[in-house]
C-alpha cells in the first residue's frame, strides 16, 4: 500500500504542490492539499460543485474515499464522475491521521431564460455575454438545492452553507443558491488573520452571499455581472462579541465605516501577499445605514477590483 501512494504521489508531482504555514488551528488546516478546478486548498473542510454525471479531477498527496459515483485513478489525477442525479457527496481525503472533506454538489440543471425559476423559486435572467471575458461570468448552469445541505452544514472550517442564500422567498421549499469555493477559502484566510490580530470571532457574519438576478433586481440593483449572482461574494462583518454588529476593531468606542476599512485594511494585507489563499477579487468598504451597520464585500471575481474608500 506505502508503495502504491508512493507511486501516486510521484505520478501526480507532490512536490511542487504548497503546504499549509501553520498559522491556522489544527484543526483548520492540515499537513497536505487537495487540487481541483484550479484550486489548491488545505482547508480540512471545503466544497465544490459539479453537473450530473460530469467529471471532476482532482490531485492530491492522499487518497480519496466516497460512497456514490465512479472513483478512479489515472495520470491526470483522481477522476471522480458524479451521479446522474443532484444531490450531495462526501468525498474523503485521509493521510497520516488527518482528513480533508470535500462536500461535493451534483447541481439541479437550469436554463437560463427571462423570468427563470427553478420549481417555484424564482432566478431570473443571467447576462448572455461574458464580462471581460472571464469564464466565471458565464450563466450558472445549475444550483446548489439547500435540502441536499441541510442549512447548517459546515462548507468551510467555520462557515455553513446556510450562511449564503439569498434572501427572498423566505422558507421556500426547495431553495436554491450558489457557493464558489475561492471564496470561502478567501473568508476563511482574513477569519485567520484576523484571529492572528486578536480580532477573535467563531465567523464572519455574511449579511449578503448569493443572489439571484431576480433579488439583485428587486433591491434596486441593475448591474447583471455582480460576482453575488455567480456565489463568489460575500459582504461580511467580524462580530466577536456576539451584539449583531461590526465590532470596534479601532478602538475608538464607535462602529463606524472607519471599522470596515480596518478590516478591509487587513484583507488588502492578504492581497498583497498573494498566494493560494488569495485568489484576485474585490475589496469594498461600505459604512452604516438605518438597516445595517458597517462592512466590507469580499469576492474572487478573478481580477483586482476596490471601491469604498
Amino acid at each position: 500500500m506505502n508503495k502504491m501512494k508512493s507511486m501516486i504521489a510521484t505520478a501526480l508531482g507532490v512536490s511542487g504542490l504548497a503546504f499549509s504555514s501553520g498559522t491556522a488551528h489544527a484543526a483548520d488546516r492540515v499537513g497536505f492539499t487537495i487540487s481541483f478546478q484550479g484550486i489548491t486548498s488545505d482547508l480540512s473542510i471545503l466544497m465544490t460543485s459539479v453537473m450530473p454525471s460530469e467529471t471532476l479531477i482532482m490531485k492530491s498527496q492522499a487518497s480519496p474515499t466516497v460512497a456514490a459515483g465512479d472513483l478512479s485513478f489515472s495520470d491526470k489525477g483522481w477522476k471522480w464522475q458524479a451521479p446522474s442525479e443532484p444531490g450531495r457527496h462526501e468525498m474523503t481525503f485521509d493521510k497520516d491521521g488527518e482528513k480533508i472533506t470535500l462536500q461535493i454538489f451534483v447541481l439541479t440543471p437550469f436554463k437560463n431564460a427571462e423570468n427563470a425559476s427553478l420549481n417555484g423559486y424564482k432566478i431570473g435572467a443571467y447576462r448572455k455575454t461574458l464580462f471581460k471575458d472571464l469564464p466565471t461570468y458565464a450563466a450558472p448552469r445549475g444550483f446548489i438545492d439547500l435540502s441536499d445541505g441541510p442549512a447548517d452544514l459546515k462548507i468551510s472550517p467555520h462557515f455553513t452553507l446556510g450562511q449564503f442564500i439569498c434572501k427572498q422567498q423566505p422558507g421556500h421549499d426547495p431553495t436554491y443558491l450558489l457557493v464558489r469555493p475561492e471564496t470561502l477559502i478567501k473568508l476563511e484566510t482574513l477569519l485567520e488573520a484576523a484571529a492572528a490580530r486578536g480580532w477573535k470571532a467563531d465567523t464572519l457574519h455574511v449579511m449578503s452571499g448569493f443572489r439571484t438576478p431576480h433579488y439583485n433586481r428587486s433591491i434596486g440593483n441593475r448591474t447583471t455581472s455582480s460576482r453575488h449572482l455567480y456565489g463568489g461574494a460575500a459582504d461580511v462583518w467580524l462580530d466577536g462579541d456576539g451584539d449583531g454588529r461590526m465590532d470596534d476593531l479601532n478602538g475608538d468606542g464607535k462602529i463606524d465605516k472607519d471599522d470596515a476599512r480596518k478590516l478591509a485594511s487587513l484583507a488588502e494585507s492578504l492581497a498583497k501577499k498573494g498566494g493560494r489563499d488569495w485568489p484576485f477579487g474585490g475589496i469594498g468598504i461600505y459604512g452604516s445605514t438605518s438597516a445595517h451597520g458597517p462592512f466590507i464585500h469580499i469576492d474572487s471575481r478573478g481580477y483586482s477590483a476596490r471601491w469604498g474608500r
